[in-house]
């Protein structure tokens, strides 16, 4: 399974970006050895990200942005979101000739969602489909049946319990033959629960938590999982909920852990963009874990209707 960061190139931390030259030597090599980064259309669709893109040889997924979009009021053109994926195919990650760029979905509408892929598809675009939660599952069986690569969209902000039940369903149903196996590649937008990650056998996900938990003053730890660490963070004063605030022995234990990999907790509690650069850290270190959790498990087995994941 492959996690991609999402926005590295829109948050400029990238060679030559803002934010970039912000970072410390450590940082920047982390930053820049990123294997795998999600884009949005809405966000990078200017000629100055491009250049800057393929000055790097990027090779990123793009997302069409179309739920960002819509939250702030504002329509995407479809003709230049396919014009876009046919001039730029250089710098989009291309998985056994499939340009991993989705579908410009319907927002709340499975049927536009549909009408755009087969549109795009006949504009060269060749996007991958995408079905989201709680859409009628006839869709999915479609895409399914006709694609060798499809998304899955409309989990952000879901419980996850709620995300796993409707997953377990979509999954056992759809998208694995009997022997438990997936049926087809499936990338998961805005997946952050590493259990849900390891639950079933997606062939890739995307997460924007590691900009997100460093705008909220926290570093994510593949050792100790999110930790709240900025100097104005409320919950310094509270005992065990923040780095400066655990006991002696585990304060002592991540200030070896930040050392180890570069970082210290002076800068990590004051500087925005350290704990961004330790949160892509932490989440390709999540990958790798992953990634040896599924290693581990012979197949992915549905065993009834309850508890259909090993």
């Amino acid at each position: 399974m492959n996690l991609f960061l999402a926005a590295v190139f829109t948050n400029s931390y990238r060679e030559t970006q803002n934010r970039y030259v912000k970072l410390t030597e450590v940082e920047q090599s982390i930053v820049m050895r990123i294997p795998h980064i999600l884009e949005s259309f809405h966000y990078i669709n200017n000629q100055k990200t491009v250049d800057v893109m393929r000055q790097q040889g990027a090779k990123v997924f793009l997302d069409s942005g179309a739920f960002s979009a819509y939250s702030l009021g504002v329509s995407i053109d479809i003709n230049a979101y396919c014009d876009y994926i046919i001039r730029n195919r250089d710098i989009l990650r291309i998985e056994d000739g499939a340009v991993m760029a989705s579908v410009l979905d319907g927002i709340g509408d499975p049927l536009k969602t549909y009408q755009n892929q087969l549109y795009m598809e006949s504009k060269g675009a060749k996007p991958l489909p995408c079905f989201h939660y709680g859409e009628d599952p006839r869709y999915l069986e479609w895409y399914v049946q006709n694609y060798e690569y499809i998304t899955i969209g409309g989990l952000v902000g879901r419980a996850q319990k709620d995300q796993q039940t409707w997953l377990d369903t979509m999954w056992n149903e759809y998208m694995i033959d009997g022997s438990g196996n997936a049926k087809l590649k499936v990338h998961a937008f805005g997946m952050t629960a590493p259990e849900l990650m390891k639950r079933y056998p997606w062939y890739s996900v995307d997460s924007s938590s590691w900009i997100q938990a460093a705008a909220f003053g926290s570093i994510f730890t593949s050792e100790h999982g999110p930790l709240a660490v900025s100097s104005d963070s409320p919950s310094k004063h509270v005992a065990g909920r923040h780095l400066s605030t655990l006991t002696p022995i585990e304060r002592a234990a991540v200030d070896r852990m930040l050392d180890r990999k570069g970082f210290n907790y002076e800068r990590v509690s004051t500087i925005y963009e350290s704990r961004a650069a330790y949160n892509c850290l932490g989440y390709m270190e999540l990958n790798e874990l992953v990634n040896d959790h599924i290693n581990k498990q012979s197949q992915f087995a549905c065993i009834g209707t309850q508890e259909l994941f090993s």
